[in-house]
Protein backbone atom coordinates (compact mmCIF):
# COMPACT_ATOMS: atom_id res chain seq x y z
CA UNK A 1 0.00 0.00 0.00
CA UNK A 2 1.57 3.14 -1.00
CA UNK A 3 1.28 6.03 1.58
CA UNK A 4 0.41 9.98 0.24
CA UNK A 5 2.60 12.29 1.82
CA UNK A 6 1.08 15.42 3.92
CA UNK A 7 0.46 18.04 1.75
CA UNK A 8 -0.12 21.82 3.31
CA UNK A 9 -2.44 24.23 2.13
CA UNK A 10 1.16 26.58 2.40
CA UNK A 11 2.86 25.22 -0.07
CA UNK A 12 3.22 26.69 -4.12
CA UNK A 13 0.79 24.93 -6.54
CA UNK A 14 -1.34 22.62 -4.06
CA UNK A 15 -5.28 22.83 -4.58
CA UNK A 16 -5.76 25.50 -2.37
CA UNK A 17 -8.95 27.72 -3.83
CA UNK A 18 -7.54 30.60 -2.13
CA UNK A 19 -4.42 30.48 -4.39
CA UNK A 20 -6.57 31.15 -7.31
CA UNK A 21 -8.19 34.12 -5.41
CA UNK A 22 -5.06 35.72 -4.64
CA UNK A 23 -3.18 35.59 -8.16
CA UNK A 24 -6.73 37.00 -9.16
CA UNK A 25 -6.62 39.44 -6.64
CA UNK A 26 -2.87 40.53 -7.39
CA UNK A 27 -3.88 40.83 -10.80
CA UNK A 28 -6.11 43.57 -10.35
CA UNK A 29 -3.72 45.50 -7.62
CA UNK A 30 -0.92 45.21 -10.26
CA UNK A 31 -3.29 47.11 -12.60
CA UNK A 32 -3.84 49.87 -9.93
CA UNK A 33 -1.27 53.11 -10.08
CA UNK A 34 1.93 52.09 -8.19
CA UNK A 35 2.02 53.42 -4.59
CA UNK A 36 4.61 56.45 -5.36
CA UNK A 37 2.95 59.27 -2.86
CA UNK A 38 0.18 58.53 -0.06
CA UNK A 39 -3.42 58.85 -1.75
CA UNK A 40 -5.43 61.01 0.09
CA UNK A 41 -7.99 60.12 3.12
CA UNK A 42 -9.55 57.25 3.20
CA UNK A 43 -7.30 55.35 0.63
CA UNK A 44 -5.32 55.03 3.33
CA UNK A 45 -7.29 53.41 5.28
CA UNK A 46 -9.72 51.71 2.85
CA UNK A 47 -7.44 50.97 -0.31
CA UNK A 48 -7.76 52.62 -3.88
CA UNK A 49 -10.27 49.48 -4.23
CA UNK A 50 -12.02 49.75 -1.14
CA UNK A 51 -14.06 46.34 -1.89
CA UNK A 52 -10.15 44.47 -2.56
CA UNK A 53 -9.38 44.74 1.31
CA UNK A 54 -11.60 42.55 2.60
CA UNK A 55 -11.33 40.08 -0.23
CA UNK A 56 -7.08 40.64 0.80
CA UNK A 57 -7.55 40.11 4.70
CA UNK A 58 -10.15 36.76 4.00
CA UNK A 59 -7.24 34.95 1.68
CA UNK A 60 -5.31 34.76 5.33
CA UNK A 61 -1.98 35.10 3.43
CA UNK A 62 1.59 34.85 5.21
CA UNK A 63 1.66 38.36 6.91
CA UNK A 64 4.43 40.00 4.64
CA UNK A 65 2.49 38.82 1.30
CA UNK A 66 -0.86 40.01 2.62
CA UNK A 67 0.99 43.59 3.62
CA UNK A 68 2.31 43.65 0.17
CA UNK A 69 -1.25 43.92 -1.46
CA UNK A 70 -2.38 46.36 0.63
CA UNK A 71 0.69 48.33 -0.39
CA UNK A 72 -0.31 48.23 -3.55
CA UNK A 73 -3.78 48.89 -2.73
CA UNK A 74 -2.60 52.38 -1.01
CA UNK A 75 -3.89 51.08 2.08
CA UNK A 76 -1.53 52.04 4.60
CA UNK A 77 -3.18 51.20 7.96
CA UNK A 78 -4.01 47.67 7.58
CA UNK A 79 0.24 47.49 6.13
CA UNK A 80 1.45 48.75 9.11
CA UNK A 81 -0.44 46.62 11.57
CA UNK A 82 1.37 43.76 10.25
CA UNK A 83 4.59 45.33 9.41
CA UNK A 84 5.19 46.52 12.72
CA UNK A 85 4.72 43.04 14.39
CA UNK A 86 7.55 42.10 11.86
CA UNK A 87 10.21 45.02 12.70
CA UNK A 88 12.74 41.82 13.26
CA UNK A 89 12.16 40.46 10.08
CA UNK A 90 14.11 41.40 6.79
CA UNK A 91 10.66 41.06 4.67
CA UNK A 92 9.10 43.12 7.54
CA UNK A 93 11.38 45.57 7.11
CA UNK A 94 12.09 46.33 4.12
CA UNK A 95 7.87 46.39 3.80
CA UNK A 96 7.95 49.03 6.83
CA UNK A 97 10.57 50.96 4.87
CA UNK A 98 8.25 51.00 1.73
CA UNK A 99 5.26 52.09 3.90
CA UNK A 100 6.92 55.19 5.25
CA UNK A 101 8.35 56.10 1.98
CA UNK A 102 4.96 56.23 0.09
CA UNK A 103 3.68 58.12 3.38
CA UNK A 104 6.85 60.64 2.77
CA UNK A 105 8.40 59.90 6.20
CA UNK A 106 11.55 59.59 4.31
CA UNK A 107 13.97 59.42 7.83
CA UNK A 108 12.15 56.60 8.76
CA UNK A 109 11.95 55.51 5.65
CA UNK A 110 15.51 54.97 4.91
CA UNK A 111 16.40 53.16 8.74
CA UNK A 112 14.12 50.33 7.69
CA UNK A 113 15.64 50.32 4.17
CA UNK A 114 18.98 49.89 6.30
CA UNK A 115 18.26 47.16 8.29
CA UNK A 116 16.31 45.48 5.72
CA UNK A 117 20.05 45.12 3.65
CA UNK A 118 21.50 43.43 6.99
CA UNK A 119 23.74 46.24 7.43
CA UNK A 120 21.72 47.92 10.59
CA UNK A 121 22.51 48.44 13.92
CA UNK A 122 19.07 46.57 15.23
CA UNK A 123 20.00 42.73 14.77
CA UNK A 124 20.16 40.40 17.05
CA UNK A 125 20.32 36.34 17.17
CA UNK A 126 16.41 35.95 16.56
CA UNK A 127 16.21 38.56 13.39
CA UNK A 128 14.73 36.49 10.91
CA UNK A 129 16.82 37.13 7.40
CA UNK A 130 14.42 35.68 5.13
CA UNK A 131 14.00 38.44 2.45
CA UNK A 132 17.23 40.22 3.06
CA UNK A 133 18.86 38.46 -0.28
CA UNK A 134 16.14 39.60 -1.80
CA UNK A 135 16.60 42.61 -0.87
CA UNK A 136 19.72 42.81 -2.00
CA UNK A 137 19.30 41.54 -5.69
CA UNK A 138 16.38 43.95 -5.93
CA UNK A 139 18.22 46.77 -5.26
CA UNK A 140 21.36 45.78 -6.77
CA UNK A 141 19.49 45.39 -10.36
CA UNK A 142 18.49 48.53 -9.95
CA UNK A 143 21.55 50.59 -8.87
CA UNK A 144 22.19 51.70 -12.27
CA UNK A 145 18.89 53.05 -12.94
CA UNK A 146 18.56 55.36 -9.83
CA UNK A 147 22.39 56.31 -10.21
CA UNK A 148 21.45 58.14 -13.14
CA UNK A 149 19.72 61.11 -11.76
CA UNK A 150 22.49 64.07 -11.39
CA UNK A 151 23.17 64.33 -7.65
CA UNK A 152 22.20 60.91 -6.67
CA UNK A 153 24.62 58.66 -8.35
CA UNK A 154 27.73 59.59 -6.55
CA UNK A 155 26.82 57.29 -3.19
CA UNK A 156 25.72 54.43 -5.27
CA UNK A 157 28.95 54.13 -7.93
CA UNK A 158 31.28 54.71 -4.61
CA UNK A 159 29.67 51.15 -3.10
CA UNK A 160 31.64 48.12 -3.54
CA UNK A 161 28.99 45.15 -4.19
CA UNK A 162 26.09 43.45 -2.82
CA UNK A 163 24.05 44.47 0.48
CA UNK A 164 26.22 47.88 0.27
CA UNK A 165 25.17 48.41 -3.34
CA UNK A 166 21.59 47.23 -2.99
CA UNK A 167 21.64 49.59 0.47
CA UNK A 168 22.86 52.68 -1.61
CA UNK A 169 20.75 52.50 -4.69
CA UNK A 170 17.74 52.04 -2.44
CA UNK A 171 18.85 55.48 -0.17
CA UNK A 172 19.30 57.08 -3.88
CA UNK A 173 15.42 55.85 -4.92
CA UNK A 174 14.21 57.40 -1.59
CA UNK A 175 16.18 60.66 -2.47
CA UNK A 176 14.58 60.94 -5.74
CA UNK A 177 11.34 60.47 -4.76
CA UNK A 178 11.45 63.24 -1.93
CA UNK A 179 13.10 65.65 -4.36
CA UNK A 180 10.40 65.13 -6.59
CA UNK A 181 7.46 65.62 -3.83
CA UNK A 182 9.89 68.86 -2.36
CA UNK A 183 10.24 69.87 -6.02
CA UNK A 184 6.29 69.77 -6.82
CA UNK A 185 3.55 72.44 -5.42
CA UNK A 186 -0.03 71.13 -4.74
CA UNK A 187 -1.28 68.05 -3.89
CA UNK A 188 1.71 65.18 -2.67
CA UNK A 189 -0.37 62.80 -4.77
CA UNK A 190 0.41 64.88 -7.96
CA UNK A 191 3.57 65.69 -7.39
CA UNK A 192 5.52 65.00 -11.08
CA UNK A 193 2.10 64.45 -12.70
CA UNK A 194 2.85 63.93 -16.36
CA UNK A 195 7.07 64.15 -15.61
CA UNK A 196 9.32 61.42 -16.92
CA UNK A 197 11.01 61.69 -13.39
CA UNK A 198 7.17 60.33 -12.03
CA UNK A 199 7.06 57.21 -14.51
CA UNK A 200 10.58 56.23 -13.92
CA UNK A 201 9.87 56.16 -9.99
CA UNK A 202 6.45 54.45 -10.10
CA UNK A 203 8.00 51.88 -12.23
CA UNK A 204 10.68 51.14 -9.76
CA UNK A 205 8.01 51.33 -6.74
CA UNK A 206 5.86 48.98 -8.77
CA UNK A 207 8.91 46.97 -9.36
CA UNK A 208 9.88 46.79 -5.59
CA UNK A 209 6.66 46.15 -4.50
CA UNK A 210 6.44 42.91 -7.19
CA UNK A 211 9.51 41.55 -6.03
CA UNK A 212 8.79 41.44 -2.44
CA UNK A 213 5.56 39.37 -3.70
CA UNK A 214 7.19 37.08 -5.77
CA UNK A 215 9.53 36.43 -2.83
CA UNK A 216 6.61 35.68 -0.40
CA UNK A 217 4.41 33.71 -2.75
CA UNK A 218 7.78 31.91 -3.28
CA UNK A 219 8.89 31.15 -0.15
CA UNK A 220 5.48 30.49 1.20
CA UNK A 221 2.60 29.90 -1.22
CA UNK A 222 -0.18 32.18 -2.48
CA UNK A 223 -2.71 30.20 -0.45
CA UNK A 224 -4.06 30.07 3.18
CA UNK A 225 -0.82 30.35 4.98
CA UNK A 226 -0.14 28.52 8.45
CA UNK A 227 -3.88 27.30 9.10
CA UNK A 228 -4.54 31.69 9.00
CA UNK A 229 -2.54 31.96 12.09
CA UNK A 230 -0.41 34.88 11.11
CA UNK A 231 0.69 35.01 14.39
CA UNK A 232 3.03 32.27 13.55
CA UNK A 233 5.35 35.00 11.76
CA UNK A 234 5.68 37.94 14.16
CA UNK A 235 9.10 38.53 15.21
CA UNK A 236 10.19 39.66 18.72
CA UNK A 237 11.63 43.45 18.55
CA UNK A 238 15.23 44.22 19.65
CA UNK A 239 15.01 46.92 22.15
CA UNK A 240 16.30 49.73 19.53
CA UNK A 241 13.25 48.64 17.18
CA UNK A 242 10.98 48.93 20.34
CA UNK A 243 12.22 52.48 21.08
CA UNK A 244 12.22 53.31 17.18
CA UNK A 245 9.03 52.17 16.87
CA UNK A 246 7.78 54.58 20.09
CA UNK A 247 9.31 57.83 18.26
CA UNK A 248 7.55 56.90 15.12
CA UNK A 249 4.33 57.11 17.15
CA UNK A 250 4.99 59.94 19.21
CA UNK A 251 6.56 63.62 18.98
CA UNK A 252 5.94 64.11 15.61
CA UNK A 253 8.17 61.03 13.55
CA UNK A 254 5.96 59.02 11.12
CA UNK A 255 2.90 60.44 12.56
CA UNK A 256 0.08 59.96 10.15
CA UNK A 257 -1.37 62.91 8.88
CA UNK A 258 -3.63 62.08 6.25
Amino acid sequence: MTSTPCVFASEPGLADPSVEKAKAIYAKLCELPAPLFHAPSPACKDGLDPALQPAIADLLLHPALEAAFHLLNHALYPAHFLVRKMQNARAGQHLHGILHRVEGDYDNARVWYVEASGLGERTNNKTDRGGEDAFVEFWSSMAGLVACEPGVGGAVEAAGGGAELARNAAIAFIERVQRLKENSKGQVQDAGAGKEERRVLEQISKAELEAVVEWAAREYGWGTWHGGDGSASYTESTEEQKEEMRRQQHGGEGFRQF
